[in-house]
């Protein structure tokens, strides 16, 4: 909790979440610029620090921001760490895929001031578009990249990296994913410093900041001997160690996967040899060497792919892993799927039937009822989408890519709104290739954040390039699917602060749009007009669909006024228009349809649709 994140307890003992606890960490060291691109797993590690801002500024002093896209982010913590300061940028695994091309020439540069930047992974996809280990990146730019094994290492290890970073001029990656950002455990806090963020005067050292091709030539060698030197450490780092047991094979876990191979071995009674690992690259090979001396064999211990495994293939050593299929190659582990690889690399079998088990706990998942994520009753995008399938239907084919938000819910039935998603901003980028190739109409979708994260330069690219497409910005003032962030289009900013506020329509303009309209979502009459307006023109539109989200424009409501539901009176017929066509949860048939008073928030979109006029408002 975030009253334990402040809390100045030197000594004590609290429980908090993973990304709790990275926060923690950055404070405890005394970090100065603070910047992420909210997305989950990551999301809460800015969200904590912006709130601790506020809580501690009689304290410490630190610099918090909601950047525009990750590697804007990116950009900001490295300008800390030119200028001497700590800098800290945060993100999910996919986000560092937008950060890359600053980050691997920063890593020739090195840095100054202490640099961390936090990928968070999500293996098993729990909400992202792909399963990557970003270890890789590590590899790729020759940084280090270190990860905990438990919450309160997480914040141990994020407080490290930064006098790390500053004793070795190297940016460091700390590599963490869903079940460690979001577990929680108990962490032992450490001592808050007590520091202004004072500016600092600018100490011009082209030499080394710009990379020319001649320079960077020069840093190359450079670089790799401080990837050397900081190896040579990892070889007796604390947060790595070898616990001794019997036999001749061991095991080597990295990161969480220790934890779920201590719990595996636990349950098979075994007591294995155990290399626990910390630092993922570079691989700190004297000390494998070490614990591999007695062995004749490893079990590697790892997610998401074989990154560890291959570089003690390429030592020489035996191991049993995900390419010979003794732990699974897809998906995040958990303490039995561990314990049956080592079962299957010592010959033995699991405490338990774990297959029986699965085949039980599926059987009885079958009796609860299906949960899929949907879009919240009142959402303006459910209008929207709703408004695009009307004209979809009545053209009888169109093409309609879409983008990374809540409204890529729109995919469900019966909505139908979403053919194509790629990654943040692909939706107008990919539509600008399908315009040249495609008979249909297209009707690309995107969010508002999204849209100033990465659809700016597509659209421009559209414009300049002739185009024809309709692009609709579904614009519900915050950046809703990773917890309400601000961004540059609500006018808030971090720590809450106000700052200048970015007018999307103005942009679009700026672009070089002609037709650019504003509609109400809410208004399906409108918005449906507007669609067959902007599918006319001959270029690229754009119409913004703005309403606020309806938690936010739910909340505020209930403040002021408060929410008076819809009813369906006993005009209905059962015609069945609003579930076929709509489908938003405050809807229900039971024989009957009527609306969940607890779940409605008085939009009235539903009693737009009604054929009969049989929906009104509760007090009508």
């Amino acid at each position: 909790m975030l009253k334990d994140v402040v809390r100045d307890g030197e000594g004590e003992s609290v429980l908090l979440l993973g990304n709790e606890a990275i926060a923690r960490g950055a404070i405890e060291a005394g970090v100065d610029v603070c910047s992420a691109y909210p997305g989950t797993p990551s999301s809460e590690i800015l969200d904590t620090l912006s709130d601790a801002c506020r809580l501690l500024k009689d304290r410490i002093e630190f610099y918090v921001e909601y950047s525009t896209n990750e590697k804007v982010a990116l950009e900001v913590a490295i300008g800390a760490s030119l200028a001497g300061k700590r800098g800290m940028a945060c993100m999910k695994h996919v986000g560092v895929n937008v950060a890359a091309d600053a980050l691997l020439s920063f890593a020739y540069i090195g840095a100054r001031g202490g640099f961390l930047l936090v990928t968070a992974d999500d293996p098993s996809m729990h909400s992202s578009q792909n399963e990557q280990d970003n270890r890789w990146y590590g590899k790729m730019a020759k940084l280090p990249v270190v990860e905990a094994s438990s919450v309160h290492e997480a914040k141990e290890i994020t407080k490290q990296c930064f006098e790390l970073s500053e004793r070795f001029g190297l940016p460091m990656i700390f590599r963490s994913y869903t079940r460690l950002s979001h577990q929680s455990g108990i962490v032992r806090l450490g001592k808050i410093p007590e520091k202004r963020l004072e500016k600092t005067k600018w100490v011009r050292r082209a030499d080394t900041d710009v990379v020319l091709p001649a320079i960077a030539r020069r840093l190359k060698p450079v670089l790799n001997r401080k990837l050397s030197e900081i190896e040579n450490f990892f070889n007796n780092w604390e947060m790595n160690w070898i616990e001794d047991g019997k036999g001749k094979i061991g095991v080597i876990a990295c990161g969480l996967g220790y934890a779920y191979a201590k719990d595996a071995l636990s349950s098979l009674n075994a007591k294995l040899p155990i290399l626990k690992l910390s630092s993922a690259h570079p691989v700190p090979e004297k000390l494998v060497e070490k614990f591999v001396s007695d062995l004749d064999s490893v079990i590697v211990v790892e997610e998401v792919d074989p990154f560890l495994e291959l570089h003690l293939k390429a030592m020489g050593i035996e191991v049993f892993g995900k390419i010979n299929r003794y732990m699974p190659m897809d998906y995040e582990y958990n303490a039995s799927k561990v314990e049956i690889g080592i079962a299957k690399a010592l010959g033995i079998k699991p405490s338990k039937n774990y297959e029986e088990l699965l085949k039980k706990s599926e059987e009885i998942s079958k009796l609860a009822p299906p949960r899929p994520p949907v879009l919240c009753a009142g959402c303006p995008h459910t209008a929207a989408f709703y408004a695009i399938r009307k004209v979809v239907n009545e053209l009888g084919n169109a093409c309609l890519p879409s983008d990374i938000g809540c409204y890529t819910l729109g995919i469900n039935k019966p909505l139908e709104g979403v053919d194509i998603t790629i990654c943040m901003g692909a939706s107008v980028g990919v539509s600008n290739g399908l315009a040249h190739v495609l008979k249909d109409k297209i009707i690309a979708t995107i969010g508002d954040s999204t849209f100033l994260h990465a659809g700016i330069p597509a659209l421009i690219n559209a414009v300049y390039n002739k185009a024809k497409f309709v692009l609709v910005i579904l614009d519900n003032s915050t950046t809703a699917m990773t917890g309400h962030q601000p961004h540059p289009g609500t006018g808030l900013r971090a720590c809450g602060e106000i700052g200048g506020r970015v007018k999307i329509e103005e942009i679009v303009r700026g672009c070089g749009v002609d037709f650019v309209e504003v509609v109400n979502p809410y208004n399906v009459r409108r918005i449906v007009e507007t669609l067959k307006r902007a599918l006319a023109h001959d270029g690229v539109s754009v119409i913004i669909a703005r309403q606020a989200c309806a938690i936010i424009w739910a909340r505020e409501k209930r403040k002021k006024s408060g929410i008076v539901p819809l009813r369906v009176t006993e005009k209905c017929d059962l015609c069945m228009e609003c579930i076929r066509t709509f489908s938003c949860p405050a809807l229900n048939f039971d024989g009957r349809v009527w609306i969940d008073p607890a779940l409605c928030v008085g939009c009235g979109v539903c009693s737009q649709i009604c054929p009969r006029g049989a929906i009104r408002r509760e007090n009508a």
